[in-house]
């Protein structure tokens, strides 16, 4: 019998670390469900590998990252474009920078801290349309990537003096005896306490110890003749606090853990219902006494009794990186051309995330927002345009007929459709309609094909398991 979901308001209970049983074994559907969280979806070899280790092991493998990806970092660093006619071009600023992430995000041997990037640049969020430097924000990216999975507190210093969020945030009219809040009001209520955590006059204060943060469009200056180095008081306590005091003021309270701990739970866990305080509190107090270890955090959460329960599992809805970037590793999709070649350009136009672009100071709203009819169009459309492969508008190198051959023995009928939905759903018993999966294998025998008629009829069957609800969910 598989194991209950544990009561949610019992804590202790929640975030015990999973042991699979006889009723509950580690599976197919764990490995899949552990890999749409913490990666991007995986390949058949991924979750194959995923088995062989065991939940430990594999969330450890996550963590630490796959092979080769210190030199797949030190090249994608190096690639990294400044300019926008720079690897694939686009639109003023940012089109190069996103084909440039999208093919890390693709290709990464280390998913998780790209995953990880990529929720920080929706906390953090900041734009292109109005930073309009590309170098900024590529250092902007660098710097989250390498903080991504580490201790927050730092991290959290060094975006405070980073010159793509000091310029958006309009920190160079930040001087003395005209403080500017916009820095100060989004640390404290977008980054690190939340609404109702703090004062106005806590922003006013903050905002003062602030002045003379500025930059010079590419690196962070300390304007010492506009900073106000008088007393304030910030969240109870006064001194002469600048910049790096308020981060630690903000730090000790014990609401910026729990913060936090709420945003990484609906990224992890479920983002279906708001988790009571009581069950978020042993993440917190475990945070906080880590100095916010995040890797140490998001390493409790994957191996938690509460993730591998039916309380976590397709409980969030797929953002659009996710949803392509799935497509791509699952299927061991490759771009046409040699070498690190780019996404081709607009490939996330229409639904409704651009990379470098989120849409305000708060990021996307994510979870039912990013499905629509227009967003779900763009989606079945894009599904279609890779799984047909190097003759289609992409030319994408996907082929579903030589995966059945490498990992089904070249399955046919309800066996190839078996795999199929293994390979991109990792469903568990019963989850799939009978009849959809029997309507499936019929349209997949339907008149006995062979060769590039049967290869088709395969990449149709491929694309109507990426248009089922059920993938549409992590």
């Amino acid at each position: 019998m598989r194991q209950a979901t544990p009561t949610p308001l019992d804590p202790a209970a929640a975030w015990e670390p999973w042991t699979p049983g006889p009723g509950d074994p580690w599976s197919l559907e764990w490995a899949g469900h552990l890999h749409r969280r913490a990666a991007f979806g995986a390949s058949w070899p991924e979750l194959q590998d995923a088995l062989r280790r065991g939940p430990g092991a594999a969330v450890d493998a996550l963590l630490s990252g796959g092979e080769g990806y210190e030199g797949f970092d030190r090249l994608m660093d190096e690639l990294a474009p400044e300019a926008p006619e720079q690897f694939g071009g686009g639109t003023p600023g940012d089109g190069g920078l996103q084909a440039w992430w999208l093919y890390r995000i693709l290709h990464t041997p280390h998913p998780l801290r790209e995953r990880m990037t990529l929720f920080w640049h929706d906390h953090f969020a900041t734009s292109i349309a109005k930073v309009r430097r590309p170098a900024a924000m590529k250092a902007q990216n660098l710097l989250i990537r390498r903080h991504a999975l580490g201790s927050f507190r730092p991290f959290l210093l060094e975006m405070s003096r980073d010159p793509a969020m000091l310029a958006w945030l309009d920190s160079n009219s930040n001087v003395r005896g005209r403080p500017n809040e916009n820095f100060a009001r989004e640390l404290m209520e977008l980054f690190s306490l939340g609404v109702g955590r703090y004062a106005e006059a806590d922003v006013r204060e903050a905002a003062r110890a602030f002045t003379g943060w500025h930059t010079d469009g590419s690196t962070f200056t300390h304007n010492r003749l506009q900073h106000d180095d008088g007393p304030k008081t910030v969240l109870g306590q006064t001194g002469p606090w600048d910049g790096a005091d308020v981060v630690r003021i903000v730090l000790d309270q014990p609401a910026a853990a729990h913060f936090l701990v709420r945003k990484l739970y609906r990224q992890f866990i479920s983002e279906a219902a708001i988790p009571p305080t009581p069950l978020l509190e042993p993440l917190a107090e475990r945070f906080r006494g880590s100095d916010y270890d995040v890797g140490d955090l998001v390493g409790t959460m994957l191996r938690s009794r509460l993730f591998y329960s039916d309380h976590a599992r397709r409980r969030r809805i797929k953002g659009p990186v996710e949803f392509v970037a799935g497509i791509f590793r699952s299927l061991g999709g490759r771009l046409p051309g040699a070498g690190p070649a780019p996404p081709p350009a607009g490939l996330l136009d229409g639904l409704g995330q651009t990379l470098f672009a989120p849409p305000n100071v708060k990021g996307w709203p994510g979870g039912e927002s990013w499905l629509n009819t227009a967003t779900l169009l763009a989606r079945h459309n894009l599904a279609w345009k890779l799984v047909q492969g190097p003759l289609g508008p992409l030319g994408a190198r996907v082929d579903p007929a030589a995966l059945l051959r490498a990992h089904a023995g070249g399955a046919r009928g309800t066996a190839a459709i078996d795999f199929l939905l293994d390979l991109l759903l990792q469903p568990s018993a019963g989850e799939i309609a009978p009849r959809a999966r029997d309507e499936l294998a019929r349209f997949l025998a339907e008149g006995d094909l062979k060769g590039v008629a049967l290869d088709r009829r395969l990449r149709e069957a491929t694309h109507a398991i990426l248009t089922m609800p059920e993938y549409q969910l992590a």
